[in-house]
């Protein structure tokens, strides 16, 4: 445990050092992988594929708000699809500034949350983040989470919907939003899936808030048992029984992986617990302290030593000052 506490001080150190830098790269990345998985997701428009464009807007999202990123994300999702079909661009102008006008008014500093859910699901460990939320937000965070889920499925809709736009007449575009619309009202998957993600975020939150030992270790255990058992019902509810096996493993891998962030942010040590009681003219309080833990950074010395002053010392005798010694040259010469 301990060369791992050792670990821990060294990358937190090192990024507290050089956070100033670190983190426009960290964006820059998270901003470039965004971008790359929307053009190979929708990138109809060969335009926008280009590398000049996408190294250019990851690196002003590097450098401007998480909302930034977010609108600079959509605008270039719905000039993918106007460039394949203007029709289907515009109904999705409308659901996504609905999104992002809602994402704004209440939690405008999450902006990462709505694209880290496609990413995610991409890399089929969605369950990881209504987790981390639940360990580091609040239930505010189930705005966000909603958003993004809604955008992964309608996204999903619009690859459908492209394949039946094709000459298509006048009469026709109606139905077109229809089917749109119905899709994405009547997706019980993407229902399920923010209901089970704002129930993991809820739980998480409302167990680390507890007082008991362990609290912030059991929430993120609670949190994967309750993904686990949530999307297993709604797969066997959908008969999509072929994607429990998956499931269950993202949902491992995800709280594993909310472990190694929450050792690195935040590591209690309980064997140190101490509890207090003290009052004023109104209360009485109990307070139980739990100290952080704490290694101090093993540092390691090098001495130099003078080769050719270590063998005189060898010959002189310990008990000879210095004055002794310059007496006793003084003779031999005399």
């Amino acid at each position: 445990m301990l060369p791992l506490l050792e670990l821990r001080e060294r990358v937190k150190n090192f990024y507290q050092r050089y956070d100033m830098y670190l983190l426009p790269v960290i964006k820059f990345i998270f901003a470039l992988v965004v971008f790359c998985l929307i053009n190979k997701d929708i990138g109809y428009d060969a335009r926008l594929k280009s590398l000049p464009i996408v190294l250019g807007i990851s690196l002003l999202s590097a450098f401007t708000p998480s909302a930034v990123m977010v609108l600079l994300a959509t605008i270039i999702s719905v000039l993918h699809v106007y460039f394949i079909s203007p029709i289907l661009s515009i109904m999705i102008i409308a659901i996504l500034m609905i999104l992002y006008l809602l994402f704004i008014r209440y939690t405008p500093k999450l902006g990462y949350v709505l694209l880290a859910i496609p990413i995610l699901f991409q890399l089929k460990i969605p369950y990881m983040l209504p987790i981390l939320l639940g360990l580091v937000s609040t239930p505010v965070a189930m705005i966000p989470t909603s958003c993004g889920v809604i955008i992964y499925f309608l996204f999903q809709i619009i690859k459908n919907a492209v394949t039946m736009q094709n000459n298509i007449s006048i009469e026709d575009i109606l139905q077109l939003y229809t089917y749109v619309v119905d899709s994405l009202i009547g997706n019980r998957q993407m229902i399920m899936t923010i209901v089970i993600f704002s129930l993991i975020i809820m739980a998480t939150y409302f167990i680390r808030k507890m007082s008991f030992n362990y609290a912030f270790e059991i929430s993120i255990l609670a949190g994967g048992l309750l993904s686990i058992l949530g999307f297993l019902i709604s797969y066997l509810i959908l008969n999509r029984a072929d994607q429990i096996l998956s499931m269950i493993i993202g949902s491992i891998v995800s709280a594993g992986l909310v472990y190694i962030i929450h050792f690195f942010k935040l590591t209690l040590d309980y064997s140190r617990v101490e509890h207090a009681t003290f009052e004023d003219d109104v209360y009485y309080y109990y307070v139980k302290a739990v100290p952080k833990a704490t290694v101090t950074i093993s540092e390691v010395n090098i001495r130099h030593y003078n080769v050719k002053n270590s063998k005189a010392r060898e010959f002189s005798d310990p008990d000879t000052d210095e004055s002794d010694i310059y007496n006793f040259e003084e003779d031999n010469d005399n």
